[in-house]
């Protein structure tokens, strides 16, 4: 999974979406590394600065701009790599298909969406990715794709206002989602934070059991970032035993 900022590479501000070429060039140079080393490879929008808070933007015009952005990054991307086989795969965003979307990182008139209003825009965000990917023709008529769920938030991405994209492809979608649960214990190494009680884990198995919502419904599902921050030691307070944990449950699942 390769994390990529495109407008790292382009002058959106000024409504050139355009990716610079050396950019493309260096990103394929990445996925072929890969790929020859026999890996199927993820490549995404990965929070990129903000921009997708231009969505939930009080300015009409900065919305357009943001679905102009979209399409014209996933057609230019679609373009490059519609000869690549199956292993490489494209994903609609990273954590941002959410409350992201209410960012005032870039747009400062952001934070007009409702959390409904969140979803179905996170929605149709994912079904204009689809849409975009099929159109391109080549292999990607028939690619797998990772849809991002609600905040790539098990509990959030399992609530009835998020519905998967319809695909001219037949099973063909996966679902993203990330899981750093408890917060306070994976993404803080100050606090000294234990994990491990019967509570912990049933917490875990819990959520987990959730995501069978899906893949009972023939929708593989792919853990796409878990972890726990250490102390500079391989094992902080449990670590070990907390993804033992989270990965049997991904076998269960």
């Amino acid at each position: 999974r390769i994390p990529i900022a495109w407008t790292n590479a382009m002058n959106y501000e000024n409504g050139d979406y355009t990716i610079n070429e050396e950019y493309m060039d260096r990103i394929q140079e990445l996925v072929d590394y890969a790929i020859d080393a026999e890996m199927f490879v993820i490549i995404n929008d990965h929070w990129d600065g903000g921009w997708w808070g231009m969505f939930g933007s009080a300015t009409p015009e900065t919305v357009d701009k943001a679905w102009a952005l979209y399409e014209s990054m996933w057609t230019q991307i679609c373009n490059y790599y519609a000869d690549y086989d199956e292993h490489l795969i494209f994903e609609s965003a990273n954590e941002e298909l959410g409350a992201r979307l209410n960012d005032k990182d870039v747009a400062r008139d952001s934070g007009t969406l409702t959390e409904t209003q969140c979803y179905e825009t996170a929605n149709a965000i994912n079904q204009k990715f689809v849409d975009v990917v099929r159109s391109t023709g080549g292999n990607n008529a028939n690619r797998y794709l990772l849809i991002a769920g609600y905040n790539t938030d098990i509990e959030k991405t399992c609530d009835n206002r998020f519905q998967m994209p319809v695909d001219s492809a037949n099973d063909k979608l996966m679902l993203s989602v990330h899981y750093y649960n408890p917060a306070t214990y994976t993404l803080d190494n100050s606090t000294g934070n234990a994990w491990g009680t019967q509570n912990d884990v049933k917490a875990m198995n819990e959520l987990f059991a959730k995501m069978s919502k899906f893949t009972e419904a023939g929708i593989p599902v792919i853990i796409g970032e878990f972890g726990v921050l250490t102390d500079g030691t391989w094992e902080r307070n449990n670590t070990v035993d907390y993804m033992t944990n989270l990965l049997n449950n991904c076998e269960l699942y």
